[in-house]
């Protein structure tokens, strides 16, 4: 049982990391100040 708690800790973990760089990675290629300047077509 310690075990398998152990293992659901550690799961729920790397969960959040993966998911709080993902967020961190969305944030910031979406924001403002990152934005591509699309060409001027004339």
């Amino acid at each position: 049982m310690k075990s398998c708690f152990g293992l659901l800790v550690t799961l729920i973990i790397l969960i959040a990391v993966i998911g709080t760089g993902a967020a961190i990675w969305y944030m910031s290629d979406t924001a403002e100040f990152s934005r591509k300047d699309l060409p001027a077509v004339r």
